[in-house]
Parts: C-alpha cells; structure tokens; sequence
C-alpha cells in the first residue's frame, strides 16, 4: 500500500509539472524545450549506463551532446525565426560528434560500446526530436505542405498527446490489476513483463480512446476533424506506447536491471517514464503527417 501511495503521489506531482510548463504559456515553447531538454539528457544517460555500465564517461559525454545538438537543431529549425543558421551550426556539431564516437570509443579502452552510443541516437534522441516537429501547430492551407514547419508552437498538442499515453497507462495499470492477475488472468507475454496482461491492454485501450475523446470534445485535440479521428489517435497512442514500454520491458531483462534508475519514487528512471513515449512520439508524428500531409 505504501508503494502504491508513493508511485501516485510521484506521478501525478510528475506529470501536473510538466503539463503546466506545457499549457501556462502555450504558445511560448521556451519552457517546453528547457524541460525536455532535461528530460532527454537524464532519459538517454539511463539508457547509456543501463547498456554500457558505469565506463565509458567519455563516450556517454559525446554521446550526450550529439542527442543533445539533434533535439536543439530540430527546434531551432522549426520553432526559431531566422533559425536556420543555429540549426545548421547544431547540426554540423552533431555530424562531429557523430564521426567521433568510434574514436573516442577505440581510445577509451577496453570494450566497444559504439553500437549503444549510436543506437541512444535512434532509440532517445530521434524520438524527442519528433516530438518537437509535433509540438508545431496548424496555420492555414495556403502555406501548402511546409505550414507545419513554420516557427507556430502549440503545447496543447504536447500535453494532448502525453495525456492520452499516461491515462493509457492508468488504464493498463488499474484494469490489468483488477482483472489480469492470477489465474483468470491472460498474459500478454510473460517471458518480457510478466504482470503486463491483455486485460491491461484492453483497458489501456478503453482509457486512451475515451481521453482522446474528451480531449477533442474540450477543443484541444484535432479540433477541425471528425471525432473518430481522435479515437483513431488515442487507438494508435496507445498500442505504439505498450509496444515502446515492452521494449524497454525486455531490454531491462536483457541487462538484468529491474529499474532505469532512482530518480523518480515509485517509477524508476525518466528511461521508465519515458519508455512508451519512445514510440508513441514518432507514432504521433507519423499520424499527424498522414491526415494533414496527405490530400
């Protein structure tokens, strides 16, 4: 019971600072890119030292500021008036520090670990990235393909998605212990989570579509369009993020590690926090780009 009251204490003062950096000034994304800056360095160092141990500081340095220059460069592009130079700087920083990795990963001695620097790019850094390209809101059809690319924030369309990815999660978590455990439970795959059921994944689907919902009916999400587009969203929310938090599930297993880390009582590590945002994020991206992009 003490961990329960723990975890959800944690998570809602967790989640109620981030959404209001988000929405206290929703079309400034100052606080957002500040916030989730931290939120990816802390989230890609737990992956660096989940797959690399506690060596290799000089490799998980470089490797921290190349995610780091891919996240900024992406914002600078799109979110920075005249920010076209600062991206192209940023982005030929990271080109270094990208040809640097095995280097430094030679010189540093003893195992190679590049593959994991170079896969914390694709795995935390790409994923956060997106996110930015999410954050953009719409302007008008006039601006032809590129609208979305103009320097236009809205952090409701942030806050909309991370919603509807953690109630999936409360869904998941509240069904999955109600009717998932013991023997009339079914599970989902056990040799990766053994707790996850499939009635925790019908609840987090339940939950996800019904946020999504109540989220477009608030007039905050896909407020132009028919509401089964919502439901669609909340639909692919939510199985990206159950396929991103078995992912980490298995990985975790791979290393022998129960938690990320410690930062966060009663959840673990941001890598545990973020773990479905690693899909969902893209997954979000891509949906955006299929109903705005495409006639």
């Amino acid at each position: 019971m003490k961990e329960i009251v723990i975890r959800t204490i944690s998570g809602i003062v967790f989640c109620a600072l981030t959404l209001a950096s988000l929405v206290a000034v929703p079309r400034s994304p100052l606080l957002f890119l500040i916030l989730f800056s931290f939120f990816l360095l802390r989230t890609d160092y737990e992956y660096l030292r989940l797959t690399m141990g506690k060596g290799k500081v000089g490799l998980k340095v470089v490797s921290l500021a190349a995610a780091l220059c891919l996240f900024l460069g992406v914002a600078s592009y799109a979110l920075v008036i005249g920010g076209e130079l600062y991206a192209y700087i940023l982005f030929s920083v990271l080109l270094v520090l990208v040809m640097a990795i095995p280097a430094v990963d030679l010189f540093g001695g003893g195992k190679l670990y590049m593959s994991f620097s170079l896969s914390s790019l694709l795995y935390v850094a790409l994923p956060f990235a997106l996110l930015v390209l999410v954050s953009l809101g719409k302007l008008t059809d006039e601006d032809g393909f590129w609208r979305y690319f103009h320097p236009f924030y809205d952090g409701w369309k942030v806050a909309s998605l991370l919603i509807v990815m953690w109630m999936g999660d409360v869904g998941a978590y509240c069904i999955g212990t109600a009717f998932g455990q013991g023997k009339r439970g079914h599970k989902l795959m056990p040799s990766v989570s053994p707790k996850k059921s499939w009635e925790g994944v019908w609840g987090a689907v339940a939950i996800s579509i019904a946020t999504a919902l109540v989220l477009r009916a608030s007039g905050v999400l896909l407020n132009d369009y028919p509401y089964w587009l919502s439901a669609l969203f909340g639909l692919v929310i939510c199985v990206s993020s159950i396929i991103g938090d078995l992912v980490e599930s298995k990985l975790k297993r791979h290393f022998q590690v129960k938690d990320s880390g410690r930062i966060m009582p009663g959840h673990g590590g941001f890598l545990d926090r973020f773990d479905s945002g690693l899909l969902a994020f893209p997954a979000a991206f891509l949906f955006y780009i299929v109903i705005f992009y495409l006639p």
